[in-house]
């Protein structure tokens, strides 16, 4: 059975193209780097790459095991940062802030297992839809959804890209259909919060592209549209961040939108504290490598 180091070589292939690529970015040689491949496909009795003059190209068998490898390097991340953090010896809170659909779906499960890897840190966990304000210590860190930050006394990093589409649950589609198109949204129930509520993109997309008479609910926060999704209200226009792990909903299509972005932030004045370092690198990885879905997201972004 293929150790971790196995799929360290794996995955450094899979993402650099190449055998040489991959030597670089592990420090060791190309021969290596080969020899493991080789290794790795004759104990899983399976091709995980088409090996191309042009470079190193994943087979659909080397497709399905990439996610479990990107998992298992999460996983590795993680355990490596509760045996750092108990040579560390962190001790102290940290105040930890983000809305509360972001709180309430995903930061439990997430705080359950940053307490694994510094059970000497405490959180101060605050889920609002109000944002505190960092600069003025309100918080020490937070999670947000949004855009790019422009203060320019806030650093972190962008997490995931938050495209947004057309959702219903699966007990809604069974009764009515769901919608392919946005003509077909104005014959089905649409759930959507008012645009003088809550202002952006998706409420005017809405407000553009439905009749009123087909709106059923409007609820006042997101976190209100995604409850009554999974009841089988009706249809709306949800996070993809949010919604996308969960079975019981189905995406029916996704408009042509622009898409805001989930960003991990804290204050400059706090970025090189070490217990708030501790936060910001564990909390990112986790969110980057998609453990909150226990799968791999796609689409992130650089620190700033």
């Amino acid at each position: 059975m293929a150790d971790w180091n196995d799929f360290k070589y794996f995955l450094a292939v899979a993402r650099s193209g190449t055998t040489l690529g991959a030597s670089r970015t592990l420090q060791v040689s190309q021969s290596t780097v080969s020899r493991r491949i080789a290794a790795l496909e004759a104990d899983f009795g399976l091709e995980l790459f088409d090996k191309r003059p042009s470079g190193y190209v994943l087979t659909e068998a080397g497709e399905a095991l990439l996610e479990s490898a990107e998992g298992v390097e999460a996983a590795a991340a993680v355990a490596k940062a509760g045996v750092d953090a108990l040579k560390r010896g962190l001790t102290g809170s940290v105040s930890f802030t983000t809305n509360q659909v972001l709180g309430n779906l995903f930061l439990m499960q997430a705080i359950r297992d940053f307490r694994d890897a510094y059970p000497s840190l405490r959180l101060e966990f605050v889920a609002t839809d109000n944002y505190l304000d960092l600069r003025k210590g309100e918080a020490d860190v937070a999670l947000r959804a949004g855009w790019r930050p422009t203060e320019p006394d806030l650093v972190g990093r962008c997490v995931a890209k938050d495209a947004w589409s057309v959702y219903c649950s699966r007990d809604y589609a069974d009764a009515h259909g769901k919608p392919e198109t946005v003509e077909d949204l104005a014959r089905h129930a649409i759930i959507t919060v008012d645009p003088k509520v809550l202002r952006s993109d998706m409420t005017e997309w809405v407000s553009a592209h439905v009749p009123e008479s087909a709106v059923v609910l409007r609820p006042n926060n997101v976190t209100g549209i995604y409850s009554s999704l999974k009841a089988g209200v009706g249809v709306s226009l949800m996070s993809d961040f949010i919604c996308a792990g969960d079975p019981s909903l189905i995406r029916c299509f996704t408009p042509d939108l622009p898409a805001p972005e989930i960003w991990l932030l804290t204050h400059e004045r706090l970025r090189n504290v070490p217990r708030i370092r501790a936060v910001m690198d564990f909390f990112g990885a986790y969110f980057a490598a998609g453990l909150h879905l226990g799968r791999t997201r796609s689409g992130v972004a650089g620190n700033i």
